[in-house]
């Protein structure tokens, strides 16, 4: 992929290669684009757009659901020249005024001039329609040709709001150069060209849903097939279809996913499957898991899955995207190293597989071009080999800022680096993570990572996988204490009880540290973002309120 002067010149560019364009896959049917359509209707919604008042630089909020009109305005902003503002859809487990009111904050904050909005969601955001135009995606048809813009390489394409896991979401500002910098490097590294076939689920207010996907891509001349989150999430096996059915190349989602996926093959559930196609399958937006890896290599073996297949990656939306990823056609790397190493000595010493007190870390691989990865310490020194501190960026691809946020974009763009906030080390050129800072628990004097006993938690029986959240509390006498919370399907408070009994056993038996309290609740209530990542404070703030609905709770309350 050459590099293009804007975001809608790079898709133009890459759409003029495309064999098959763009097909979106909804319950009712598909609708399929072919690389002349798709250009031809976005530059349909930007003639809408212009007509609307919408001038350069200006800001256009999109509720993002995965629907043909919805791409159509996004690849319509970028060719009027205006700024891309992804919001999330409303959330099951959020009420409907939580949702307008965080829309509305988002909306204020970057001073947006006009809000689209698929047309089956318009009745829901009426209230925001208070000094704010409102418009239905599917209005924006109105013909006729598009002038170019002239739009620069260093103006804002795009305002990617973080997730919010462990802070209210900022507005990550992002230039064309940013994004395309970004979306080449993905592409050379993955070797993405025209005759790749993409399949995606993931969101189109996530960066790896938008950029990953959908600019990289269209900018690459693959085919791309979407389907919305919520498609997938009510039935899992249609991800797993779609990559058989469409002769999927390349695919991608958060570790939960690909244990879905490997429960999904286990069980029959998709049906008689060829996924032998399938060369890349991108784990990324939340800690990758080395036992979800394996079983989902085990579980698509008997389909014609290559154990190359899975590809862990790194990366943040300060960064746009993308930061590190290994060699293509690999199999992934795992380094096992002492877990006492990590968290009484800041250092990541090799140890024997399978051995007592050993944890098992995936390669992230190397940084992409453009960009280069550094550890630090925490006075700001450079770390040895294998010494963990803090993960730095620096490159093309770094944000230019928060919006309207000065402090923030201090705090974390220092000296020309990105600090991300991750714990981690480097070994042989490859990054390997081991956590977060913020979530960090110290007891003992030993430096615990809530992943570990998460995954710890989430092998006893009747624990969702992926559901456990585990965070520290400081009890009355100032020492700090783990509090796990984990979703469970049993309402029968004397089974959950004993599930509960049987975390903690687990938890101290393998990490060797005792858990104040355990609490278990019901399916579908811990707090998470918008793109599904957990909200630990929040939960933790939570359970010190006394809100949660416990199904069982055993240890001693810190409340």
């Amino acid at each position: 992929m050459r590099m293009a002067k804007n975001v809608w010149q790079g898709i133009q560019k890459g759409l003029s290669h495309s064999e098959r364009g763009l097909i979106i896959l909804q319950e009712d049917g598909e609708t399929v684009f072919t690389p002349r359509e798709l250009t031809e209707a976005a530059e349909r919604a930007a003639c809408s757009l212009v007509r609307a008042g919408i001038e350069p630089g200006d800001r256009v909020g999109i509720i993002a659901q995965t629907t043909p009109a919805t791409v159509i305005t996004f690849l319509g902003c970028w060719a009027a020249g205006a700024v891309a503002v992804p919001l999330p859809l409303p959330m099951r487990a959020v009420e409907p005024h939580v949702f307008i009111e965080q829309t509305r904050r988002r909306l204020h904050r970057v001073a947006a001039k006009i809000l689209t909005v698929p047309a089956s969601l318009l009745p829901m955001v009426g209230e925001l329609g208070v000094g704010m135009r409102i418009v239905a995606c599917e209005e924006l048809d109105a013909g006729g040709g598009m002038p170019p813009v002239p739009t620069g390489s260093g103006d804002v394409a795009l305002v990617q709001f973080t997730s919010g896991s462990t802070s209210e979401p900022r507005g990550v500002v992002l230039t064309h150069a940013n994004v395309m910098a970004n979306a080449r490097a993905i592409s050379r590294k993955a070797r993405v060209n025209h005759r790749d076939r993409i399949v995606s689920w993931m969101p189109l207010y996530h960066d790896m849903g938008l950029i990953g996907f959908l600019i990289t891509a269209l900018a690459s001349g693959a085919s791309l097939v979407l389907m919305s989150p919520q498609h997938f999430v009510s039935d899992p096996s249609v991800w797993m279809r779609a990559i058989s059915e469409h002769g999927a190349t390349i695919t991608g989602g958060p570790n939960f996913a690909y244990a879905l996926a490997a429960r999904t093959l286990a069980s029959g559930a998709a049906g008689d499957l060829d996924l032998s196609s399938l060369r890349l399958a991108l784990n990324g937006a939340e800690p990758v898991d080395p036992e979800v890896l394996d079983g989902f290599v085990e579980a698509g073996g008997p389909h014609g899955l290559n154990r190359h297949v899975p590809y862990p990656v790194y990366g943040l939306a300060e960064a746009t995207l993308a930061v590190t990823f290994p060699q293509p056609g690999r199999k992934y790397r795992l380094d096992h190293v002492s877990r006492a190493g990590i968290e009484e000595e800041k250092y990541a010493r090799p140890a024997e597989a399978g051995e007592e007190g050993t944890r098992a870390l995936a390669s992230l691989g190397s940084a992409l071009e453009g960009l280069e990865v550094s550890v630090v310490r925490e006075d700001g020194s450079e770390a040895e080999e294998r010494e963990i501190g803090e993960v730095c960026v620096r490159g093309a691809s770094l944000m230019r800022g928060y919006w309207d946020d000065p402090e923030a974009t201090a705090r974390a763009l220092r000296d020309g680096r990105l600090h991300t906030g991750d714990l981690g080390y480097l070994a042989g050129g490859e990054l390997y993570l081991v956590g977060r800072i913020k979530d960090m628990v110290i007891i003992g004097g030993r430096n615990l990572f809530p992943e570990d006993v998460e995954r710890c938690a989430e092998r006893v029986s009747g624990v969702r996988k992926g559901n456990a959240v585990v965070f520290g509390v400081t009890t009355r006498r100032g020492k700090e204490r783990l509090v796990l919370v984990g979703e469970t399907r049993l309402s029968c408070p004397h089974a959950a009880g004993e599930t509960a009994r049987a975390i903690s056993s687990a938890v101290r038996g393998e990490i060797g540290v005792p858990v104040r309290e355990v609490v278990l609740v019901p399916a579908g209530s811990l707090p998470k973002t918008s793109s599904g990542k957990k909200r630990r404070f929040l939960c933790r703030d939570l359970y010190l309120d006394q809100q949660l609905q416990p199904v069982a709770r055993t240890g001693a309350s810190i409340t």
